[in-house]
């Protein structure tokens, strides 16, 4: 199974800055060596936007895995580390992004719809951003019971 998280807040904030950044360098009486400056700007807004604009979970027989934006950021953990997952809602204090706290581990890229996934023998557990959280915990749930046997 595969969900996408797309992180449409992050795709239209970034899309704004960078045209009104344009338009400002554009129209604005800037010497070339000032312009230099400006357009160094414009990776600095790129890296995160390829880097955060999706969220992409895939769970087989074996992993949850987790890619982020183009897929330098990723992560996967095996089944068998699991014991359960369900549906959840983020609060706003969670926020967007990768959050570490002192037994939670949140993966998140827009929305407040996710699947928490508590870790055998730990009080830990792995929060992960979904449009599909019902189906996503559901399918893990099932992948969980067929490690088990």
């Amino acid at each position: 199974m595969e969900t996408r998280q797309t992180g449409w807040v992050i795709i239209i904030v970034i899309a704004i800055t960078m045209i009104s950044w344009l338009s400002i360098t554009l129209l604005a009486d800037i010497n070339s060596h000032e312009m230099i400056y400006l357009y160094l700007f414009f990776p600095v807004l790129l890296v995160p936007a390829l880097l955060f604009y999706q969220l992409t979970v895939i769970v087989d027989y074996t992993e949850v895995k987790i890619r982020f934006g183009i897929g330098l950021i990723r992560k996967s953990w095996k089944i068998s580390q699991f014991d359960s997952a369900r549906a959840v809602k983020n609060s706003v204090l969670r926020g967007w992004g990768i959050h570490y706290g002192l037994n939670t581990t949140i993966y998140n890229v827009s929305g407040w719809k996710a699947v928490e996934c508590k870790l055998k023998n730990s009080k830990r557990s792995i929060i992960i951003g979904s449009a599909e959280p019902e189906k996503l915990a559901a399918h893990i749930n099932r992948m969980i019971e067929k490690s088990n046997r």
